[in-house]
């Protein structure tokens, strides 16, 4: 399985992670007629307090096959989220990889893969839509640093952006720091000429960042000072590239944030945050 090249490739940690920090763009590449490819690299299997809302269950008593249930359910709304914002499910990716281990998964050099800390699973699966390394090569990929570098790097050769977006390594996530460094270095392998930029998510306490709190469509993310440190944390300030956003973009931007329920059930307040009068973005290196 080969993909089509596409203008803008953006890798998302978990599902959401792509409305937050650029639906705006998103919006703004489907409106001039650019290609766009979403890959998921996790599908948010790995969220205690999101099973246990969605399955009104205790987090005690959550087994493995809740947190499939979970996962299925977070790609079914990515598939909805991406369809606000103009993209058919064939634009999106998902890797399969395990949600709130990834940076084990990135350090881990051995051929033992990973165990998911909640599903158990040792490789890649797709409980609602397919994986993409089964898919590509007929079985799944194991949760080990090699197989997902290559997962990246294939994506990465076939689709031939002009831009490729991915959280950034300030990001205090580790989820989101091992997809910056595996596209970092998908990237650095094989010499893509084309534009790297990062958007933060998580610094520090969710009352910390983004700033002002709340969806705020007509406010620019400003830097909020609090208890000795300044968010967010180990981003230059301001950021390098602002991309205005119009009202009318704020509001398919909420829309499709809402339409990840599971996290918006939780983390409403803090989802919503996101929605500015602009997006911001750095350039990052590749490694």
């Amino acid at each position: 399985m080969s993909l089509a090249p596409v203008d803008l490739l953006l890798f998302a940690p978990h599902p959401d992670d792509e409305a937050l920090g650029a639906g705006g763009v998103i919006q703004q590449a489907v409106a001039a007629r650019k290609k766009v490819r979403i890959v998921f690299v996790t599908s948010g299997d790995g969220y205690p307090r999101a099973a246990s809302t969605l399955l009104d269950k205790p987090i005690p008593e959550l087994g493995p096959p809740d947190y499939v249930s979970l996962a299925a359910t977070r790609q079914r709304e990515a598939v909805a989220a991406g369809k606000v914002l103009g993209l058919s499910a064939s634009s999106l990716v998902f890797l399969g990889y395990p949600d709130a281990a990834m940076a084990d998964v990135h350090a881990n050099e051995s051929r033992a893969p990973v165990e998911s800390p909640y599903t158990g699973k040792h490789s890649t699966y797709g409980p609602a839509l397919p994986d993409y390394h089964t898919g590509a090569h007929g079985e799944p990929g194991a949760y080990t640093r090699r197989s997902a570098l290559a997962d990246v790097v294939e994506i990465l050769r076939d689709s031939q952006p002009a831009q490729v977006y991915v959280t950034d390594p300030a990001d205090t996530h580790p989820d989101h720091v091992a997809t910056f460094e595996l596209v970092a270095e998908a990237a650095a392998g094989i010499g893509f000429a084309g534009g790297l930029l990062t958007f933060v998510v998580h610094s520090g306490p969710v009352e910390c960042w983004p700033w002002p709190q709340g969806a705020t469509p007509h406010s620019l993310f400003e830097q909020h000072a609090t208890d000795g440190a300044t968010y967010p944390i180990g981003a230059e300030w301001p950021p390098p590239i602002r991309v205005p956003l119009t009202i009318s973009e704020c509001t398919l931007k909420l829309k499709a944030m809402g339409a990840h329920a599971s996290q918006c059930a939780i983390d409403g307040n803090y989802l919503e945050s996101f929605v500015k009068a602009e997006e911001i973005f750095w350039r990052r290196a590749k490694r």
